[in-house]
């Protein structure tokens, strides 16, 4: 591989990089063809691209062959109480010539990272199209590793009707006003299990009011499916349905449907209540008119990447994550 030189991201290289991403994005359409195909059209891969190098804290690296761009990564640098200083890799924010060997994503990122490294941003997640598995180990030769999966269900072939299964004693519906306090109840049944081995995900104690007023707000939102499988009193499995709006850069398609939350009380997983929540809430989301469902999980958590697939979940996009020494801000020798 022959890179004549990498330089700093600038705006006067946009639409040659829109185009790169056009095409990337036309890459990863074909190894997964339910994928919306707008982002192969070179004006709103450019669009797409300018929106992600004009958020505040953006920068990176192009390669160039000649004066000719043949690849280049950007990241947005944010701060927050969960991730601290940390870079985040949009699905725009890449992209190589289709001549060019993946091993070239390399080069880039380390060109880039040094600057965010040198600011005090250890953290680094990007997000990855996830048909292309060349693609994927370069980035984990990086010393990145699986984080989130963001995966797709088509409904087109789901046969089963929204009130087709049952649980005995078990009551499957949607969630009303009436609910708020036992949906308030279930709140910290995911934050709880996440932060459990294997996943080890942070769940801040003082975030647990605001989670508990979010779920219970959610029977007030007309625009959100909140199905519940109640035993007496209590709810013991719920999920939440959201609309999606479409975006190439996101994997998410038109007439598409998000399955943001899902929980199930410890005692009564296994039990099948919440593959029957799922078939309940699946089938009334496609009688309302929806063909596709997305939805997303922790690849360390154990039930759940193991659960959506069997659904028939498709992965779309991979988001990676790198945590780097911080000491190496001042033990680099």
């Amino acid at each position: 591989m022959s890179i004549l030189k990498v330089v700093s991201f600038s705006t006067d290289r946009l639409t040659e990089a829109g185009r790169l991403l056009a095409l990337c994005q036309k890459r990863a359409n074909a190894a997964i063809p339910m994928l919306p195909s707008q982002g192969e059209a070179e004006e709103i891969a450019i669009r797409a691209l300018t929106g992600e190098w004009e958020k505040t804290g953006v920068s990176g690296v192009a390669a160039l062959d000649d004066d000719k761009l043949v690849g280049y990564v950007i990241g947005q640098k944010q701060e927050n109480a969960m991730r601290g200083r940390h870079v985040w890799i949009s699905l725009a924010g890449q992209a190589i010539a289709s001549e060019q060997p993946v091993e070239l994503y390399r080069d880039l990122y380390a060109a880039a990272a040094q600057e965010w490294v040198d600011e005090g941003y250890f953290y680094h997640c990007a997000l990855l199209p996830a048909g292309n598995p060349e693609l994927l180990q370069t980035w984990f030769c990086l010393g990145f590793g699986h984080e989130q999966v963001h995966g797709l269900l088509s409904l087109e072939e789901l046969q089963l009707s929204a009130s087709s299964l049952w649980v005995e004693g078990v009551e499957l519906r949607l969630a009303t006003p009436d609910d708020r306090e036992a949906i308030a109840d279930v709140s910290s049944l995911i934050r709880t299990y996440q932060a459990k081995s294997p996943v080890f995900g942070v769940a801040l104690p003082e975030d647990a009011q605001k989670i508990r007023d979010g779920y219970s707000g959610l029977v007030d939102d007309p625009q959100v499916d909140l199905w519940i499988a109640k035993k007496g009193e209590e709810i013991i499995s719920f999920q939440a349905y959201f609309p999606a709006d479409s975006d190439p850069f996101t994997m998410t398609p038109e007439h598409c449907i998000e399955l943001g939350i899902a929980a199930t009380r410890p005692e009564y997983r296994g039990s099948g209540i919440n593959f029957a929540l799922t078939t309940r809430g699946l089938a009334h989301a496609k009688e309302k008119g929806y063909h596709y469902c997305m939805t997303d999980w922790r690849m360390t958590n154990l039930q759940s990447s193991r659960y959506w697939p069997r659904q028939g979940f498709v992965p779309v996009v991979y988001r990676l994550s790198r945590l780097i020494d911080h000491r190496i801000a001042w033990a680099k020798g």
